[in-house]
């Protein structure tokens, strides 16, 4: 009988040793194939282009050396794509957000997703062969390696989100070879913003309010914002909560009207969104009722994809007719 027990320990002492080896293994395989290297030895060996045929770019992450006319263009930033598209660089590829943004049009027709914003597939991008990528730091810094080892890459520091759009777009220009165009519609961005601040009446003195609506928060953007940045270009003035430039945006409660009001409300929705408010939603719920702007009949909807995450010329540009529109109204008021 002891003999039997014996034995019959050594099978389950041997059946376990079985079952942890086979687990063992499967999660080294696992592991293995998660640290496989994503891009074939072939992309390791990328030549650098000769000096006559190239430019260098110092940009977020170091210097690159970029083609003189670039021909082949993948944009992993939706800003990047927007500069790109303003200097009439059309990309061979892009990240998307569940879709390319509305406000540019057709002229993303033609240009190959590359995946989600939040991770870029690197086997699409070489298969799209580029000569250049395009980008920020702050939204790619850990894909920066392998997209270098592809074709040569310039990130920018931040991503337009903090008001930093301007510096963003010259840069993109400069990689692309078009800095003297990017210079020119710079200069007639700023030209417009000038315009606006002289066509309207007391312009230094409406107060304007950018607000946000989504799974049931309410935001506001602060002056330090891509949106926010823009209004200072114009002259306007803005809620005293939303001039803290600690940061971008930030949640408010829906009964801090304070933070919220102004003489101007711009209701950024995204359509994508059940969470987010239509301009009918906002003006009817009996806390908001009580703002300045609802009772003046002054909120105005505008797109999440221009306010928010356009984040370069174009959508500058979306924005300066919005605010032309609004000012209008004041004007005749």
């Amino acid at each position: 009988m002891n003999t039997y027990n014996a034995l019959s320990s050594n099978a389950v002492n041997l059946y376990r040793h079985l079952i942890w080896f086979v687990v063992g293994l499967l999660l080294f395989i696992l592991l293995s194939s998660c640290t496989k290297d994503p891009l074939p030895d072939l992309a390791a060996q990328r030549s650098p282009l000769p000096q006559n045929s190239s430019r260098t770019i110092e940009h977020a992450m170091g210097t690159s050396q970029v083609p003189q006319k670039p021909q082949r263009v993948v944009v992993v930033d939706t800003a990047a794509l927007d500069a790109s598209l303003a200097l009439d660089v059309k990309p061979v590829g892009s990240v998307i957000y569940e879709q390319f943004p509305n406000y540019l049009g057709s002229q993303t027709e033609g240009i190959e997703s590359v995946g989600d914003g939040n991770q870029p597939n690197l086997e699409t991008i070489l298969r799209l062969n580029p000569d250049l990528i395009l980008g920020s730091k702050v939204g790619s810094k850990r894909l920066y390696k392998n997209l270098n080892r592809i074709a040569p890459t310039v990130f920018s520091e931040g991503s337009g989100r903090a008001g930093d759009w301007q510096e963003n777009f010259i840069l993109f220009a400069q990689a692309l070879n078009k800095e003297q165009q990017g210079w020119q519609l710079l200069q007639d961005y700023k030209d417009k913003a000038a315009a606006l601040n002289t066509q309207s009446k007391d312009v230094s003195e409406t107060v304007v309010s950018i607000v946000a609506t989504a799974q049931g928060k309410v935001g506001v953007f602060s002056v330090k914002s891509f949106a926010g940045s823009i209004l200072q270009d114009i002259g306007v003035d803005r809620p005293k909560a939303q001039q803290k430039p600690k940061r971008h945006a930030a949640f408010v409660s829906r009964e801090d009207l304070e933070s919220l009001d102004g003489d101007i409300i711009f209701l950024v929705r995204d359509q994508r969104s059940d969470t987010s408010l239509d301009r009918q939603a906002f003006v009817s719920d009996p806390i908001w009722a009580k703002l300045k702007a609802v009772k003046r009949d002054r909120i105005y909807e505008v797109s999440n994809q221009v306010w928010s995450a356009g984040r370069n010329i174009l959508a500058a540009q979306e924005i300066l007719k919005d605010l032309e529109t609004a000012l209008s109204a004041e004007n005749q008021s």
